[in-house]
């Protein structure tokens, strides 16, 4: 199964340093070869957590051994340019970098359909299914990994919001689009770093629950002892924080205060974050 290319929505997407109409996207120069992505959410205009995001992208470049011929404020320019050029208030911004065999390394992005999280999903929690397999390379964002098409194959096929992905020897890792955490009465519980991608919504939540003196742990979590958790939820860019009900047939409690108490802090930041954006 091949990763579905969507769309670019609106009227015009960025490909290297030039703004194309939209109607002359397509996935040939997009999907050629390896590469490296990543995904912003903004709202009014105005990208959140802008900056880790373009970190993580030159670090996922570095990691790869992908040249890429751009500054962060390069990024931060063409980004504006593709969200004002299109005069987006609300979305997803996806962008890569990727090694085409007849173009050589080639930048794009564009406004991707986007999926948040219904009303009923963060008051009730959803389902995750489990599956065998990690990330070859967990800190690096690349595109056109096996394990998520994988992963792709059972979110058509199944009533559930994510796949968590359980290691060989029986770890907790992350979801194929999200990270994961447990709580167990008032602490809170990650996989460790060396086993997932660094999430910038994963980050956040850890500092916001230490400076709120949430005790915070990142460690091995057996697959096998999660029925000993009160709580879980998921970390992304498009779910933020995001009630879990149910792994496989283990059942969490929704709502459960240590989550409903780090959603509350997240959107108190997230709030003041978009208040205080400037592009410079």
């Amino acid at each position: 199964m091949e990763r579905l290319m969507e769309p670019a929505l609106l009227n015009y997407f960025i490909y290297n340093n030039e703004l194309k109409d939209a109607c002359d996207f397509n996935s040939r120069f997009t999907e050629s070869g390896p590469g490296i992505y990543e995904v912003i959410r903004f709202q009014e205009g105005k990208p959140l957590f802008l900056d880790e995001h373009i970190r993580r992208f030159f670090h996922s470049a570095k990691y790869e051994k992908l040249p890429l011929d751009l500054s962060e404020k390069q990024m931060r320019n063409r980004i504006r340019t593709l969200i004002e050029s299109n005069r987006a208030k609300q979305g997803n911004i996806f962008f890569q970098l990727t090694l085409n065999p007849e173009k050589g390394h080639v930048f794009t992005a564009w406004i991707m359909p986007s999926y948040y999280p219904s009303k009923e999903e963060l008051k009730n929690g959803v389902a995750l299914k489990t599956m065998s397999g990690t990330r070859k390379e967990p800190h690096s964002k690349r595109i056109n990994l096996p394990v998520r098409k994988t992963a792709d194959k059972i979110l058509q096929s199944q009533p559930v919001a994510e796949v968590l992905m359980i290691s060989k020897n029986g770890l907790v890792t992350e979801g194929s689009r999200s990270n994961i955490f447990f709580v167990n009465d008032t602490a809170l519980y990650t996989p460790a770093i060396n086993l997932v991608l660094p999430g910038i919504t994963r980050s956040v939540v850890i500092r916001l629950a230490r400076e709120n003196r949430i005790k915070t742990f990142e460690k091995n979590i057996l697959f096998d002892n999660i029925t000993e958790f009160n709580g879980c939820f998921l970390t992304s860019t498009s779910k933020d924080i995001l009630p879990v009900r149910m792994i496989d047939k283990t059942l969490f409690h929704v709502p459960e205060p240590v989550t409903q108490k780090l959603i509350s802090l997240f959107q108190e930041l997230a709030f003041e974050y978009f208040m205080n954006f400037s592009w410079d």
